[in-house]
């Protein structure tokens, strides 16, 4: 079997979402989702398919080594790992469907054949910011069947900032930040977790005080409270908190990992198979978590495509904590219907493992072609 073609598309959802076609001889194809965003298809059709076509998608992990090697080389990240990943969950998808089997039985096998799920709700709807309106969306993730939600609560509290770019939270934003998370508390109770993502926007010394004025809410975890290149400064936030930190999302393969799970910088690491390399990179990365006994929880801002993927890999891992579901992306009414496993991939709050050869799912072409993105074509 050799690869003939390598295609890609982007189409216009709550943000770029980013296709992968792997085309061979034998009539079996694959698709994948990259990273979302601008130049990731320019990079699949242009720097990645040369290096590919001709060669057999079955020997996936070389080929992804030599993705790697012939573009990035020794560097960790940036928009080039990010194609390579929609390449490399393509490539699977292609050996599942040859040798009959799902992905995640390639992988080692599955642990769990339903995943947790966190729904991330965002903010109230509108993005608006009160805590009437974060009350009621927490509500609405809860009638939806989630046991966990989590809100972004980074520029919740803009208009009482002393300075837009210094890091920093004045005392009216803490106070502010306080009560948008009371009043979801006290919405949802504590029977469902509740999470918050700062978005890596600010300096150790506030995000602490932040951290002490939420501790009493009891939270699954505080994602990202301080920008992710500084790994001690990371450290040092998790060890004045008996909030788990979670942070990973902009980190880049086993590389970038290696030294957060090792100074334990962190409780609980966010692996985005979209953007640090693929499905096998993200189940290695969280095997080499799992020796220190530490969770990984599995970032999602793609398609259902991607989400299908990333189960994949999280069904395959012991120390699976959950999967992001981006629930705010209920703007795009017609993203459920880009697959079909056969049944619905959410049932109860929970995301279905599809059982069927490769990914396991077929791709809805003809929706996808009402919803390219303006100045892109099909495959």
């Amino acid at each position: 079997m050799k690869i003939v073609d390598v295609k890609a598309m982007t189409l216009k959802g709550y943000k770029d979402w980013n296709y992968v076609k792997v085309e061979t001889d034998e009539g079996i194809s694959g698709i994948g989702e990259a990273h979302p965003g601008e130049g990731i298809s320019d990079a699949v059709v242009k720097r990645l398919k040369p290096l590919i076509v001709g060669k057999d998608p079955r020997n996936v992990e070389p080929l992804y080594t030599h993705m790697i090697d012939r573009t990035i080389g020794q560097s960790s990240g940036g928009i080039m790992v990010g194609a390579i990943g929609g390449v490399e969950t393509a490539l699977w998808d292609v050996a599942g469907k040859a040798i009959g089997v799902p992905v995640y039985q390639l992988l080692g096998g599955k642990y769990r054949d339903r995943l947790r799920v966190y729904a991330d709700v965002g903010r109230g709807r509108n993005r608006t910011n009160t805590p009437e309106a974060w009350a009621e969306r927490a509500k609405e993730g809860v009638a939806d069947g989630f046991q966990s939600i989590k809100f972004d609560i980074d520029g919740s509290a803009n208009e009482l900032q002393h300075d837009p770019v210094d890091r920093g939270l004045s005392l009216a934003e803490l106070d502010k930040m306080e009560a948008l998370v009371a009043a979801v508390r006290e919405a949802i109770g504590y029977e469902i977790d509740l999470c918050i993502d700062c978005h890596g926007k600010y300096n150790v010394r506030d995000v602490i005080l932040l951290a002490q004025r939420l501790e009493k809410f009891q939270l699954m975890f505080l994602e990202d409270p301080v920008p992710p290149e500084n790994i001690e400064a990371m450290g040092k936030v998790t060890a004045s908190t008996s909030i788990p930190i979670c942070t990973g999302e902009w980190v880049h393969r086993r590389d970038g990992f290696r030294r957060l799970i090792e100074t334990q910088a962190c409780d609980m690491l966010h692996i985005d198979i979209s953007s640090t390399g693929g499905i096998l990179e993200g189940k290695k990365i969280a095997d080499l978590a799992d020796l220190y006994y530490m969770p990984a929880a599995f970032h999602n801002i793609v398609s259902p495509l991607g989400m299908v993927a990333s189960a994949h890999a999280a069904a395959a891992v012991r120390n699976l904590h959950a999967i992001e579901l981006p629930y705010h992306a209920d703007q795009v009414d017609w993203r459920w219907e880009l697959v079909d496993s056969g049944e619905p991939l959410i049932q109860e709050g929970e995301f279905v493992l599809p059982q069927g050869p490769g990914l396991g799912v077929s791709f809805n072409e003809d929706l996808a072609r009402e919803h390219l993105k303006e100045g892109y074509s099909f495959f």
